[in-house]
């Protein structure tokens, strides 16, 4: 057996059933493999490498493996935002990259085209060393088998991240020896007995602790663990929906603000910035739960951490039980919070441009009524919606690299046969490469809403925020940040999608209707673009 045929049948055994893959000519054994035994992961074409990796990130956040292979280094320099978000957002995900053939004569794969030698890098994995769990080049086909379980191993082992694989294509055509399987478990932390003893001890003491998460919820026996224990001892839940959904929307502890100040413990559990310094000034001990709980891929970091527990949510909150908590202040000001939304969305109803919180109410209706899940890249506010189910709501990735949502809606649909929603705003709608998506989306279709506000409004943001007097806020013009307006969605005609553009907020829970419709009656892409106010 050849190497390349050697790789899709381990990655076959691995559970893997799908390759993203934007070919080039590093991958003539994958094809040659896939016509020979078609029972082998299918070869899914996406058409750039940005929707590709997305796809592949949002297939692992559908409980799958993700899996992409690019195209040496033009492919991995493409593809490099995704893997920096995977690695940040501790999302498994297996990278195979070409590499230019390493030989000018006496072999097939022997190097035939001017960028066999241009492509060529001294240290290809340099490009993704800072962002990868590990990386490695296979030299020999008799590699292969033990590059594959660690690989396995070490991006499925917590903190979870993307491995980077490459793959020379005299290795891929050189046939293996000796196929022998390595077994290699992966692993994950669980606390202490002294660190839980501490942590009981402060927790009993405290009067009013806060739990503060950002991603407690990527995995579902974490999610379920963080609910029980916040229902079961009466400890409120602040960014409920963070980087996915921790705990239901619809839950007694889930609250939107909570002043930070009064608390006497905040529990941080998967969250790399629990609060912003620079807005209050804490002085209240901190007990962090975390699979890596000092972030040390980041230079700078100032976080207090009176208590560190390395341990993934579920083996610490399984583990540890404590005094209930008076929770019926929490229950006060969840009721007061949630009448005050109420209020708000009945002054936004009637308001154009439409306010994005009041489409934001308005997705959330239709997610909820039709059990659809959302993936937001910007602009939607969760606090709107009604978000209760694991998996329901994924959102931006920590690195901050616009464009996954696109395709990772579709590898998530892909995954687990959801009908899902995506969220966008113009300028992360461009970065997602809509093309690419039309692509891969007109076999698996999903809606996405536009919430098009005419720019960056985050640049806008941090204008004001630098310079509070400046003359731009006060002209309120902003050069560099502001879009002229297309209808950006319309090219999904091009591949027979369907695309409307709203203006009258009356007209937004109909269009999002007609959408839906579209998407599960005649199986087409829907593209709703909506016209919004340039706030949050």
């Amino acid at each position: 057996m050849y190497g390349g045929k050697a790789i899709l049948s381990l990655l076959k055994e691995n559970g893997v059933d799908k390759i993203f893959i934007v070919s080039g000519t590093d991958y003539p054994s994958f094809i040659e493999a896939k016509v020979e035994d078609p029972s082998l992961p299918d070869l899914e074409v996406v058409p750039h490498e940005i929707t590709a990796i997305s796809a592949a990130i949002g297939y692992s956040l559908g409980g799958k493996i993700g899996v992409v292979a690019v195209h040496t280094t033009p492919g991995t320099a493409n593809a490099l935002g995704g893997i920096m978000s995977s690695f940040t957002s501790r999302i498994p995900l297996l990278v195979i990259a070409g590499r230019s053939p390493y030989t000018e004569r006496g072999s097939n794969a022997s190097r035939n085209l001017r960028i066999h030698w241009t492509q060529e890098v001294r240290d290809q994995g340099e490009l993704v060393r800072q962002y990868v769990k590990y990386d490695f080049e296979i030299r020999r086909a008799d590699q292969i088998p033990a590059t594959i379980a660690r690989a396995f191993q070490i991006m499925l082992s917590e903190p979870r991240g993307p491995v980077y694989i490459i793959l020379p294509r005299e290795v891929s055509v050189e046939e293996v020896s000796n196929l022998k399987r390595v077994p290699m478990d992966y692993y994950e932390p669980a606390p202490p007995l002294e660190k839980l003893t501490k942590a009981r001890e402060m927790l009993e003491k405290a009067d009013r602790p806060v739990i503060i998460t950002w991603r407690a919820g990527r995995r579902r026996s974490w999610f379920d663990a963080l609910r029980n224990f916040a229902d079961r001892y009466s400890i409120p839940v602040l960014n409920y929906a963070g980087e996915v959904l921790n705990y239901p929307s619809n839950g007694n502890m889930a609250l939107d603000r909570f002043d930070l100040r009064s608390a006497d413990l905040l529990l941080v559990v998967e969250a790399e910035v629990p609060y912003f310094p620079k807005r209050v000034d804490l002085d209240v001990p901190v007990i962090k739960v975390d699979v890596e709980p000092s972030y040390s891929y980041i230079p700078y970091y100032g976080f207090r951490c009176d208590l560190c527990i390395q341990s993934t949510p579920d083996n610490f909150f399984n583990s540890i039980s404590i005094r209930p908590k008076d929770g019926s202040e929490v229950k006060e000001l969840r009721a007061k919070q949630i009448e005050e939304k109420k209020a708000e969305v009945k002054r936004l109803m009637d308001r154009r441009p439409i306010h994005p919180k009041y489409l934001s109410y308005e997705v959330g209706k239709i997610a909820s009524s039709y059990n659809l899940t959302i993936f937001n890249e910007y602009q939607f506010n969760p606090r709107y919606a009604e978000l209760n189910e694991f998996g329901s709501y994924y959102s931006d990735l920590s690195i901050g690299y616009l464009g996954f949502a696109l395709g990772a809606s579709v590898g998530y649909r892909i995954a687990t046969g959801r009908d899902v929603i995506v969220t966008t705003g113009d300028g992360s709608f461009i970065f997602g490469v809509p093309e690419a998506f039309y692509y891969i989306a007109h076999k698996y279709p999903v809606m996405v809403v536009i919430y098009d506000n005419g720019g960056w409004l985050a640049s806008v943001e941090a204008v004001d925020e630098v310079f509070p007097e400046g003359l731009a806020k006060v002209k309120k013009y902003y050069p560099g940040a502001e879009f002229s307006r297309f209808e950006i969605g319309k090219t999904v005609e091009a591949f027979h999608g369907y695309y409307e553009l709203v203006e009258d907020p009356h007209e937004v829970e109909p269009a999002l209707i007609r959408g839906l419709e579209k998407v599960r009656k005649e199986n087409k892409i829907a593209v709703i673009q909506v016209i919004v106010d340039k706030v949050r």
